[in-house]
């Protein structure tokens, strides 16, 4: 099973059954991943193990080495893609919250830039929601942007709050208007802000992020669509200007939104130009970073395996890989909860009749930090060693 931060496509879940002849065998040491659009996270199990047939496993115990993702006894390296074939089935992985909160400048110059949010951020929320997410989107504006969109009505996901959000005080009005929307958000979420603007802040994005950090209580990752520093001495204006645009005033931003894009590098979030003129590139890697932002799970519910056959909780194997990280590492199973201590590794909620793969808690700490998790059937477990 893999659950890739950042990854596309729906949630999907592979159980496999070992020695399926007609069925292919998993690919590049990684499965089948399911395809789909920006945005999404895609889950791939490889094989899985059951009793009454022929494992089809040329080297059913693979070599123990060291380390192993700081558990003892680690494996040798990753699991042989050639030893486990798939049959696949559905079945539903929902991922955590994310919260994101929204100021639209709708003051008069803003009038292209605001109909291209309006026309986005329905499938900006649909991306997010089919990933898995579950999305609390809030929206500070003078006009509700969303509102002719299925967002819009959409109560339980979508907050709006008339704000009085001009050229330059989207910062400030996010800060002032936070008792009324902070109800909205959750406090095991991670927070999103976007600003769109043709223009700059009065307020310092420094300032910005030490107060809001007070107010909310934890870091925030924040998403500038703004001016980018037109630096080109024979540009006409130092903001940026869509093709043809040779007004300024009429056509272009009004000025570079340099704090809202210096405030974007300190928290690690999106820069989108304001003169974009195709606004499906600004939303496709604002989604996938809102996106990537939610955590692994901790929790791994095992899939049924085919009508008349016994999952084998002998042969289960994870692998993580950490984001940025050029291969997976074999993460091993602790034989109980009480076996974790300090070791990246996994454990099964009831060794007797397991149902639900468990990430100790060092392990856990890592898949918040991001990256893809893959569970594989069919080869004899690897785990730690206990002293």
């Amino acid at each position: 099973m893999r659950l890739g931060s950042g990854l596309v496509g729906f949630l999907s879940l592979f159980s496999a059954l070992v020695g399926c002849g007609a069925a292919d065998p998993v690919t590049e040491g990684r499965g089948n991943q399911p395809a789909g659009g920006v945005g999404g996270a895609g889950v791939v199990i490889a094989g899985a193990g059951v009793t009454g047939g022929a494992s089809g496993i040329d080297n059913p115990n693979p070599a123990a080495g060291t380390g192993g993702m700081g558990g003892q006894g680690g494996a040798g390296g990753e699991i042989d893609p050639e030893m486990c074939r798939s049959v696949s089935q559905t079945a539903e992985v929902m991922l955590g919250p994310v919260d994101i909160v929204w100021a639209i400048d709708t003051s008069a110059s803003m009038g292209d830039e605001v109909a291209a949010v309006q026309a986005n951020i329905a499938t900006f929320a649909n991306m997010i929601s089919s990933a898995g997410i579950d999305h609390h989107v809030v929206m500070l504006a003078t006009d509700d942007v969303a509102a002719p969109t299925p967002l819009g009505t959409d109560t339980a996901h979508y907050l709006y709050a008339f704000s009085a959000v001009g050229s330059n005080n989207a910062l400030q009005v996010m800060l002032d208007m936070y008792p009324t929307y902070s109800t909205f958000l959750r406090p095991n979420a991670p927070l999103h802000f976007v600003v769109v603007t043709d223009d700059e802040t009065w307020l310092a994005g420094a300032d910005f992020r030490t107060q809001m950090e007070m107010l909310a209580g934890k870091p925030f990752i924040f998403h500038a669509i703004a001016s980018e520093l037109v630096t080109d001495p024979n540009a006409i204006w130092p903001a940026c200007l869509p093709a043809g645009c040779a007004i300024p005033l009429a056509c272009g931003a009004f000025a570079p939104g340099v704090e809202y894009y210096a405030l974007a590098d300190a928290t690690g979030g999106q820069k989108s130009s304001i003169c974009a003129a195709d606004w499906s590139q600004v939303f496709g890697p604002l989604q996938e970073a809102v996106i990537s932002s939610v955590p692994l799970p901790c929790d791994y519910a095992i899939p049924m395996p085919p009508d008349g056959e016994t999952l084998d909780p002998s042969k289960v194997n994870m692998e993580f890989t950490a984001t940025g990280a050029p291969m997976a590492t074999v993460v091993p199973r602790a034989p109980s909860e009480a076996d974790c201590t300090t070791n990246v590794a996994w454990f099964y909620d009831d060794p007797a009749a397991p149902t639900t793969l468990r990430l100790c808690p060092a392990a856990c700490d890592l898949a918040h930090g991001g990256g893809t998790v893959d569970i594989a059937f069919g080869c004899e477990t690897v785990e730690i060693v206990v002293e």
